[in-house]
C-alpha cells in the first residue's frame, strides 16, 4: 500500500470518531464519539452541480438527527479558520450527551478554507477518547489526500498497536481508484471497513453501515488458541497483491504478519485482522528477500501460526528525453508492474526515493506526461514502487532555465488599463503582475494571465506609489522578469446645488479620470467611502443625476474611484423635508373606485394605495400612480373594515401622509 510519503494521509476529509465506554463494550456501554468535519479547500469541490462540504453536512445532520440518545458526541473541525496553516485544529463542541439540534448548528456555520491536517486531527480525538483506555473507532469520509506531510498509515497502525482497541473505518468519497488505494491502509492497519462513496446517497448508505458496525458488540476473546495454519504462494513480486488463507481462534483482535525472516515475533512489515475474513489481503513488500507469515494471538501476545514467504524481485525502465525546459510537459516512456499506486516522479537526484518536484500515476498509461520543475538543474526521473517507495528504475534529465522580459510605461495613472509587451515561455499558468517592490513574487496587486497575449492590460493599482511589473512563471510563482513603474494619483472635483428635497433627482457635475468603475454617491457624512444611500456612474457623462435620499439631513455628494472605493473629492448638501396632504372620503363601497386628491412633490415613484391599518408602508391593497393625474382613482377593497388612504415617496416608501376611510 505504499505511496508518496508526505501524501498518505488524506486531503479533504470528514472523521467520526467514536469511543465505546470500555474494552467490554456492549449494548448497555455509553459510546462517545468525536465527529471531525473537514473544512479544507478541495471539499468546495461539487458533486452534481453542489459542493461537497454542502453534501457531507447535510449527511451529518441526518446522522446526528438519528444517533442514540444515550451517546456522548463532540464535534472537531480543521482548516476552517486559516488557510496554509496545518495546525487549525479546533474542537467546536466538547464531548457531551448527543445534542442534534447543537451540533447541526456547529456543522453548518463550518466553512471550508485551509490545510488538511487529518493525522493530527485523528491523533488529538484518539487522546480526547482516551484510545489507551477504551475501545475505540474512527470513521473517516475523504475525498482526496493529506497536504500535511504526514504519514496516517504509519499513525493508524501506532495508535492501533498502543491502544485497548482501536479502529478506522474509511469512506472515499469521490476519489480515484488510486488514491482510494492509499486510503484503505487506514482500514487495513486497524481492522476497520473501507467503503468508497461517489454521491450523497452512497455517503449516507456508508456512513450508517459503519455506525451500525460500531454499535456491534466486540469479537469474543479465546483465552486457549492452541494452534493456526497459514497458507499462502511461496513466492510472490515485490508490490503484489496476494491472499493468505488461515485457520485458528479469531480471537479479539487477532491479527496476521507479514515480517523479515528471523525477527522478533511481534516485529511486523505489515499486517491484517482476521476479523476482516478469510483470506486475508495482503500487498507483498517493495523490498526483495526471505519473510514469513505469522498469526499473532492478540490476548496472549503469542505467535500460534507460521508460513514462509518469498518476494520476488520486479522489473521497470524509464525513458525520457536529455533536456527540457523548466515547467514544462515532459513525455515519460515507462515499463513496470503498474500496480494501482506505483507512479513516476522527477525529483533530485539527491533526494530519497519517496521524495519528489512532481509525479504522476502509471496509471495514466505509457507514454504519460510529467511536469518539469520550475528550478534548472540536473534531476532523476524514476518508476516507484508504490509499496514501500522503493525505486525500481531511473534515468537523467537536465531541466534547463528560461528567460522573460516585460517593457511597460514608465508611468500610470492610479486605477487606469496600461499595456505591457513581454516575452517568455508563455505556460498556461504564467502572469504578469503589478506588485510592490517589497512583495514576494507572489504578491501582487494586479494580474493578467500570459495566455492573453503580448501586448495585454494590465490594472494600475489605486494608490499612487512606485510598483514593479513583473513576469511571473506560475508553476512556483518564480520571478523572472521585472521593470519598474509609478503610478501616479489623480485628483477631481464636485459640484451640485446646496439643497434639494428628499427623493428628488438633482443635477451633479464633476470632474475626474471617468475610469469605467467610478462613480458620484450621496452618502451620509460617517459612511465609508464605499458606503452610499444612491449613486450614479461616471459614464452617464457631466452633469449627471443623482437621487436624493428619502430621509432629510446632511450628506455628502463624493466622487468615488470605482477600484477600491478611494474618494477623490466630496460636497455638502442639505436634504430637505417634503410633505404631502391628501383628501379622500370617509367611506367608500367595496370593489368601487373612489377619488384621491392630493397635494405633494409628485415624483414618478410616488403613488396613493389603500392599505390595512397594520401594513408596512410599502404594502398595499391597491394603488395607483400619482402620475395618473389629480385627483388619482383608487379601487376599493374586496373586504369591508377599517383602512388608510396613503400618500407614498415611491423612493425610500415613505408615509407623507394618510387618511382613514371605512369600506362598506
Amino acid at each position: 500500500m505504499g505511496v508518496p510519503r508526505f501524501l498518505l494521509a488524506v486531503l479533504g476529509a470528514i472523521v467520526l470518531t467514536m469511543s465505546l465506554g470500555g474494552a467490554q463494550a456492549g449494548a448497555a456501554d455509553t459510546a462517545h464519539l468525536v465527529l471531525i468535519l473537514d473544512a479544507s479547500g478541495s471539499m468546495w469541490g461539487q458533486i452534481d452541480g453542489k459542493a461537497k462540504i454542502q453534501i457531507a453536512k447535510e449527511v451529518m445532520g441526518d446522522l446526528t438527527d438519528k444517533m442514540p440518545a444515550d451517546f456522548e458526541v463532540g464535534l472537531m473541525a480543521y482548516g476552517h479558520r486559516r488557510k496554509g496553516d496545518c495546525k487549525d485544529i479546533e474542537m467546536l463542541a466538547p464531548i457531551a450527551p448527543s445534542n442534534a439540534t447543537a451540533m447541526k448548528a456547529k456543522i453548518e456555520a463550518i466553512n471550508p478554507k485551509g490545510m488538511t491536517p487529518i493525522s493530527d486531527a485523528v491523533r488529538q480525538a484518539a487522546q480526547a477518547l482516551r484510545y489507551k483506555e477504551k475501545r475505540a473507532t474512527v470513521i473517516l469520509v475523504s475525498d482526496g489526500l493529506e497536504t500535511c506531510d504526514q504519514d496516517p498509515c504509519a499513525l493508524a497502525s501506532e495508535l492501533a498497536m498502543s491502544g485497548v482497541d482501536f479502529t478506522v473505518h474509511v469512506i472515499g468519497f469521490d476519489i480515484s481508484k488510486a488514491e482510494q488505494g492509499r486510503l484503505r491502509c487506514l482500514a487495513d492497519k486497524t481492522g476497520g471497513l473501507f467503503l468508497a462513496a461517489d454521491n450523497a446517497g452512497q455517503l449516507r448508505k456508508a456512513l450508517f453501515q459503519t455506525v451500525e458496525e460500531v454499535k456491534a458488540p466486540p469479537a469474543a476473546v479465546v483465552k486457549d488458541p492452541g494452534t493456526a495454519e497459514l497458507k499462502a504462494p511461496a513466492k510472490v513480486p515485490a508490490g503484489s497483491d496476494f491472499s493468505v488463507q488461515w485457520k485458528g481462534p479469531d480471537s479479539r483482535g487477532d491479527y496476521i504478519t507479514v515480517v523479515e525472516k528471523k525477527s522478533r515475533d511481534l516485529d511486523h512489515v505489515d499486517y491484517a485482522y482476521t476479523k476482516r475474513g478469510n483470506p486475508s489481503g495482503f500487498t507483498a513488500p517493495g523490498k526483495t528477500g526471505a519473510y514469513e507469515l505469522r498469526y499473532v494471538h492478540a490476548q496472549s501476545k503469542k505467535v500460534i501460526g507460521r508460513a514462509d514467504i518469498e518476494v520476488m524481485p520486479v522489473q521497470a525502465t524509464v525513458t525520457v528525453p536529455a533536456e527540457a525546459d523548466v515547467a514544462t510537459t515532459i513525455d515519460v516512456k515507462w515499463q513496470g508492474p503498474a500496480y494501482t499506486s506505483d507512479y513516476i516522479t522527477i525529483a533530485r537526484p539527491d533526494r530519497e526515493p519517496s521524495g519528489y518536484n512532481n509525479y504522476s500515476y502509471t496509471s495514466a498509461g505509457s507514454p504519460l506526461k510529467l511536469q518539469a520543475p520550475s528550478d534548472p538543474g540536473t534531476y532523476e526521473v524514476r518508476y516507484i514502487l508504490g509499496k514501500d517507495d522503493v525505486m525500481l528504475a531511473k534515468t537523467s534529465i537536465q531541466i534547463k532555465g528560461v528567460s522573460a522580459a516585460v517593457q511597460a510605461p514608465a508611468a500610470a495613472d492610479v486605477a487606469t488599463a496600461f499595456e505591457v509587451t513581454w516575452q517568455g515561455p508563455g505556460h498556461k499558468s504564467d502572469y504578469v503582475s503589478i506588485a510592490k517592490p517589497e512583495d514576494e513574487p507572489a504578491g501582487y496587486e494586479y494580474y493578467t494571465h500570459t495566455s492573453e497575449g503580448s501586448p495585454l492590460k494590465l490594472q494600475a493599482p489605486a494608490t499612487p506609489g512606485t510598483y514593479e511589473v513583473r513576469y511571473i512563471l506560475g508553476q512556483d510563482n518564480k520571478l523572472l522578469a521585472k521593470t519598474t513603474i509609478e503610478i501616479k494619483g489623480v485628483s477631481a472635483s464636485v459640484r451640485t446645488s446646496p439643497a434639494a428635497d428628499m427623493g428628488s433627482e438633482f443635477d451633479v457635475t464633476w470632474q475626474g479620470p471617468g475610469n469605467a468603475a467610478d462613480y458620484i454617491s450621496i452618502a451620509k457624512p460617517e459612511d465609508e467611502p464605499a458606503g452610499y444611500e444612491f449613486y450614479t456612474s461616471t459614464s452617464e457623462g457631466s452633469p449627471l443625476k443623482l437621487q436624493a435620499p428619502s430621509s432629510p439631513g446632511t450628506f455628502e455628494v463624493r466622487y468615488i474611484l470605482g477600484q477600491e472605493n478611494k474618494m477623490l473629492a466630496k460636497t455638502t448638501i442639505q436634504i430637505k423635508r417634503v410633505t404631502a396632504k391628501i383628501s379622500a372620503p370617509a367611506t367608500a363601497v367595496r370593489n368601487t373606485a373612489f377619488e384621491v386628491r392630493w397635494q405633494g412633490p409628485g415624483y414618478k415613484p410616488d403613488f396613493i394605495c389603500v392599505s390595512q391599518l397594520d401594513q408596512d408602508p410599502g404594502d398595499y391593497v391597491n394603488y395607483n400612480d400619482v402620475g395618473t393625474g389629480n385627483p388619482v382613482m383608487i379601487t376599493a377593497p374586496d373586504e369591508p373594515g377599517t383602512y388608510e388612504v396613503r400618500y407614498i415617496l415611491g423612493n425610500g416608501n415613505i408615509i407623507l401622509d394618510k387618511a382613514t376611510i371605512v369600506i362598506k
